[in-house]
């Protein structure tokens, strides 16, 4: 397995952001406290009040993270190989962007 890099984040809209790396994705995985989910509809989970209720949250292409938290949205994570994710969402004000990437925490893929 590589090693991935992380880009430290700060959501505004969880939604949009989470909306956004699914169609960025090929495949899109969606994973809400490991597990998938399929529902994306504003009646689904994938709501602020759903993901600030959840404890893990990730959307993959397939096998590969794009973003993702554990324990809170305060701690989203974009993969670094999904960088223009980040710069997307930043340039729409639904996240900062905290740090540069080569100085973040590996992730297992």
């Amino acid at each position: 397995m590589r090693r991935a890099k992380l880009i430290a984040v700060r959501p505004w809209n969880l939604r949009r952001i989470a909306l956004h790396a699914v169609e960025v994705a090929v495949n899109p995985v969606v994973l809400i406290d490991k597990r998938p989910v399929s529902d994306l509809t504003e009646r689904g989970p994938v709501t602020r009040r759903g993901l600030r209720r959840c404890i893990d949250f990730e959307v993959r292409d397939d096998a590969d993270p794009i973003l993702g938290f554990h324990d809170h949205p305060s701690q989203m994570w974009v993969a670094d190989r999904f960088a223009h994710v980040a710069k997307h969402c930043a340039e729409q004000g639904w996240l900062k962007i905290e740090g540069d990437p080569s100085q973040q925490a590996d992730a297992m893929d």
